[in-house]
């Protein structure tokens, strides 16, 4: 059986390497992003799991991309490069099922993006679902 904080680690291994390419910044456990960053940054987190031999659970990985000004002087999301971001939730899945593990990953549900407006930017959203066999 496995705890969030192995499961955080797992999804870590599985696309830190391959997701920090496609963005300005870093990959981080939830938490551990600095707040100050102004970069793409990637957070990781397992909302939760249960105890069973076949272990079920969500978990969900978060691009974070900084507002710009519309011409106006307003910030507003940059929803140009959320589009282009977007794509890489099928990426991770793959990445999740390709690695050598006994998860089974899906999304559930479609990626969608959350401002953030004490930071002035917002984040692209992936939810994922997973079951994990343990016998």
């Amino acid at each position: 059986m496995k705890g969030t904080e192995s499961i955080e680690m797992d999804i870590f291994k599985a696309i830190a390497t391959s997701i920090e390419g496609e963005v300005s910044g870093s990959v981080y456990f939830e938490g551990d992003r600095p707040t100050d960053s102004m970069l793409e940054d990637v957070c990781i987190a397992c909302s939760s799991v249960n105890a069973k031999q076949i272990q079920e659970g969500t978990a969900k990985v978060n691009i974070y991309v900084r507002d710009i000004d519309n011409g106006s002087g307003r910030l507003v999301k940059n929803k140009g490069r959320l589009l282009e971001l977007e794509p890489l939730a099928g990426l991770i899945v793959s990445l999740l099922n390709d690695a050598d593990t006994d998860y089974a990953w899906s999304l559930s549900p479609a990626p969608h993006t959350i401002r953030q407006e004490a930071t002035q930017e917002h984040f692209l959203n992936i939810n994922l679902f997973f079951k994990l066999i343990n016998f």
